[in-house]
């Protein structure tokens, strides 16, 4: 195969923003928890509590539940002894007294278990939610690791990324993407996972950036980060190359997409080709008319010579902009 030279950058399309990027290889149910948590951020705001704090309110609550229920049961147990000793006149009032007592002194000897697990029932559930909770925020915060959001890029950095982020769209809006034409499976694999690692590298040169001092004290310090500076520079030229790869194959896709919609009409204008040469042989006879249908046919041909020839350059292009991940030895 020839060598291919990456060719000059598509200028971004206005408005292209960058959007927060997410390693493809995290599991799926790390990449929803991180899709809730920008979606509903203030649900997955504050640290960890201990089971034991978070619960801490409903046993507390729980404890005077308790407490007045014991108290219930001692006090209408003390009723009823007293009501006994009681006699004479009072007996009607005393026999009142004794049945109000047992009637409540039984009901909360009945209800003291339901009481009881409603209380451990409520802590249980408060505790388990609790460690639910901090499990979430920990799987998050191992997630956020592998996600970029364009706000934590220089600004250099966000505009590369939004070029490779358009790269990626073009290329995956395209029909012979859609239709298969150009490895579609091979794309749905790559180009994330090369939009990954552009944004992962974006986001290093973008911390190393931000880390130098903003008022360098000495020459000496100053000679330094021109050093320094100088290596980030060609870290991002490097990043750069890969973007304009990818540029460059998604302009080949859309040169192939084109003449693709090309073919696509030539073979809906033609498809009825007979049927006008027989209506023309029928009425003129005429051997202009024949060449003009044949005509239309060879446009035809030539156009799906210039759609193969496209396709065959996208694919060139994609070698370059999407090399197969080298294998671990």
């Amino acid at each position: 195969m020839e060598n291919r030279t990456v060719k000059k950058k598509a200028a971004p399309i206005p408005g292209t923003a960058a959007v927060p990027v997410i390693d493809p290889g995290l599991p799926e149910r790390a990449q929803k928890l991180l899709q809730e948590a920008q979606r509903h951020p203030f649900r997955y705001t504050g640290a960890e509590r201990s089971p034991l704090r978070a619960a801490g309110p409903q046993l507390v609550r729980g404890g005077v539940l308790t407490v007045g229920a014991a108290l219930m049961w001692w006090i209408t147990g003390r009723g009823q002894t007293q009501a006994g000793e009681v006699g004479g006149a009072s007996d009607a009032f005393a026999h009142g007294v004794l049945e109000l007592s047992e009637t409540l002194h039984s009901g909360i000897e009945r209800m003291w278990p339901l009481v009881a697990t409603g209380v451990a029932l409520m802590v249980g559930v408060t505790a388990m939610a609790a460690a639910d909770r901090n499990s979430t925020l920990r799987a998050l915060a191992e997630a956020r690791k592998r996600y970029v959001q364009p706000s934590e890029l220089a600004e250099g950095a966000r505009t590369l990324l939004a070029r490779a982020q358009q790269a990626r769209k073009t290329v995956f809006a395209s029909s012979v993407h859609r239709c298969d034409l150009i490895d579609r499976q091979r794309n749905e694999v790559a180009l994330p996972r090369q939009e990954w690692e552009i944004a992962e590298a974006l986001l290093e040169y973008s911390r190393l950036m931000k880390a130098e001092p903003d008022d360098p004290r000495s020459s000496k310090v100053v000679a330094v980060l021109q050093v320094r500076r100088q290596s980030l520079k060609t870290s991002l030229g490097g990043v750069e190359r890969r973007v304009l790869a990818l540029e460059a194959y998604a302009e080949e896709v859309s040169g192939a997409d084109g003449r693709y919609q090309e073919l696509q009409q030539i073979r809906q204008i033609t498809e009825g080709s007979p049927d006008v040469l027989e209506l023309l042989a029928r009425t003129a006879r005429d051997d202009l008319a024949v060449a003009e249908i044949e005509g239309m046919n060879a446009e035809a041909v030539a156009v799906a010579a210039a759609f193969t020839a496209a396709l065959e350059s996208a694919k060139e292009a994609a070698v370059i902009a999407l090399p197969a991940p080298l294998k671990a030895a």
